[in-house]
């Protein structure tokens, strides 16, 4: 397992539990579990960063080559467009032009990757849901979906809402959640990596999952 990886997971494990040792000390088990997932903005952003300057390195290596492999830019296209705000990633976008001069190329893309910044869903989630971008709302609707988050919704909503009421719903929530973290594990345990395509279904679990906390 990747070591910038462990305080991510971590985290996550701490949201989707709410063992007797941290009882005697948390009377809270809703809030405890947003805090956590709240908790995971740094080691996320750390470990996006991570993937980013492997990324780079990737790209910058795959720009040395006398000949690029037919789609290798799109590819590379695809995985920075996971890990960039919307406005570098545009920039880059637009400088991988497989017909410009390769040292002119290699330069520019060069020094946009040293400038940019990485985003986490955390960003995403500062914005207002005008400029989140309709694939990321998709995507956060669907994890909710899958989180049955909805259906805990109208259950909440049929009765005051007691401190006996969230406890049982939360505890349904973080079930849901443990269940789903399943893609960050392998048959043998934990995966070497979490790949971008199952670091981008988390984050859009932890925005659905805080979304519904913060009603």
């Amino acid at each position: 397992m990747s070591a910038t990886a462990l305080p991510l997971l971590a985290r996550l494990g701490e949201a989707a539990s709410f063992p007797a040792s941290v009882r005697n000390y948390e009377t809270d088990p809703w809030s405890y579990m947003r805090r956590k997932l709240g908790d995971c903005a740094g080691p996320l952003r750390d470990y996006k960063k991570a993937l980013y300057e492997e990324a780079s390195a990737r790209l910058l290596e795959d720009l040395r080559a006398s000949f690029l492999k037919p789609g290798a830019l799109m590819d590379h296209k695809e995985t920075f467009e996971k890990l960039l705000t919307p406005g570098d990633f545009a920039d880059l976008s637009f400088n991988l032009d497989p017909g410009g001069d390769p040292t002119t190329l290699r330069d520019s893309v060069k020094a946009l990757l040293a400038a940019g910044k990485i985003k986490t869903l955390f960003d995403t989630e500062a914005l207002p849901p005008e400029r989140r971008g309709k694939p990321w709302e998709a995507l956060v609707a669907d994890t909710s979906r899958r989180l049955e988050l909805g259906r805990l919704k109208e259950i909440l909503d049929r009765a005051p809402r007691t401190d006996r009421r969230r406890a049982y719903i939360v505890r349904r929530a973080r079930s849901h959640f443990a269940e789903f973290m399943t893609v960050t594990r392998g048959e043998a345990g934990m995966r070497d990596e979490i790949t971008l395509f199952v670091l981008t279904r988390v984050e859009a679990a932890i925005a659905a999952l805080l979304r519904f906390l913060n009603t």
